[in-house]
């Protein structure tokens, strides 16, 4: 059985701490593979994006996986090239 709480937990801490980082899409993969439960990574996909101004733009990815899907919702910002994770959902 998965331990949902504590899956959101340890994403919530690891977007903390990797505030900085790039690879956003990457940290996110990692910690949930830290996790046996979910089971294997089957694949990303980009459920939609909306313009949100002329240098903003709202995405949401599907991350795959055995057990479960993580649905994350990500601002890009075009001027910097950096992405913010605005919220995420565990299904």
């Amino acid at each position: 059985m998965m331990n949902n709480r504590k899956i959101k937990l340890a994403l919530t801490v690891g977007l903390m701490n990797s505030n900085s980082d790039p690879n956003v899409v990457g940290s996110i993969k990692h910690t949930m593979l830290g996790f046996k439960e979910v089971g294997s990574y089957l694949g990303l996909s980009v459920k939609g994006n909306t313009r949100l101004n002329h240098s903003h733009i709202q995405e949401t990815y599907a991350f795959e996986f055995e057990n479960c899907t993580l649905n994350v919702d990500m601002i890009s910002d075009g001027v910097n090239e950096s992405k913010l994770v605005k919220s995420f959902e565990l299904v």
